[in-house]
């Protein structure tokens, strides 16, 4: 009679963790939805009050992990092949807004649509689409983006 009360009771157990991890993973996929406003400007903005705030963690969980569609420009010299390839967000001015150059991690054969489209240009505009796979946020440290499967939906140069 213990014995089978036992098990019931682990099963029970069993049975409602199982379902609470089903109903903790709704809640955590509700609590972040596909972004609207997506840009580079958009998340600059968060940053900034973020910086305020100290909403470092939230900003990182609502952007981490996010497909979006950027256009940033390509400086030749920090995008010599598809393995080392970083981007600029806004137009370069002094002193500069916000200083982060993202790191875009695609294929050999979207970087050849980069090269047959801006060759040797110096800067070459670049529209992408990506999914932002690391953000590092905080105080203390400079702010880093990186994106993973890049697409290279147009490249023009400048």
């Amino acid at each position: 009679m213990t014995r089978t009360v036992l098990a019931a009771t682990l099963l029970t157990l069993a049975v409602g963790c199982t379902n609470e991890r089903a109903a903790r993973k709704e809640r955590d996929v509700a609590v972040r939805p596909t972004l609207t406003d997506a840009t580079q400007t958009d998340l600059a903005r968060e940053i900034d009050q973020a910086e305020h705030r100290g909403t470092w963690r939230e900003v990182k969980h609502r952007w981490q992990g996010q497909r979006v569609t950027w256009t940033v420009t390509r400086q030749r010299v920090l995008c010599s092949t598809a393995k080392a390839c970083n981007v600029a967000v806004f137009p370069i001015q002094r002193p500069a807004q916000h200083g982060w150059l993202p790191a875009l991690e695609m294929s050999a054969a979207e970087f050849a649509k980069v090269e047959s489209s801006c060759g040797a240009a110096e800067q070459c505009e670049l529209k992408i689409e990506g999914t932002l796979s690391e953000l590092v946020l905080s105080p203390e440290l400079p702010t880093s983006v990186r994106f993973a499967d890049v697409r290279v939906l147009s490249a023009h140069q400048t």
